[in-house]
């Protein structure tokens, strides 16, 4: 059986990121870590950031774990995160 034969397709429109604001519930601590004014921020209301999350075991999930999801693990605090949303809020969208 031969492969199907697919027609060239008529016009591509390359994907484009949607931007958005960042906030510690629902952006990946790794996306966090991208933006050095967004990973300032976490470090500066939760110093030693880098070494809570420093485990070897923790690091593979940083592309899926926020902040906010951390809290159940006590390495965070809730009052932390507000003022680390508020902060972030003020970056405005980034894409």
């Amino acid at each position: 059986m031969d492969a199907p034969h697919y027609p060239p397709a008529k016009a591509y429109i390359a994907p484009r990121r949607i931007p958005r604001v960042l906030s510690s519930h629902d952006t990946p601590i790794a996306v966090l870590q991208s933006i050095p004014a967004a990973w300032a921020i976490v470090n500066k209301e939760i110093p030693g950031m880098d070494r809570r999350i420093g485990n070897e075991q923790l690091q593979v999930h940083l592309g899926n774990f926020s902040l906010a999801s951390l809290l159940v693990f006590g390495v965070v605090q809730p009052e932390p995160l507000k003022r680390i949303d508020e902060q972030l809020k003020a970056l405005g969208e980034v894409a």
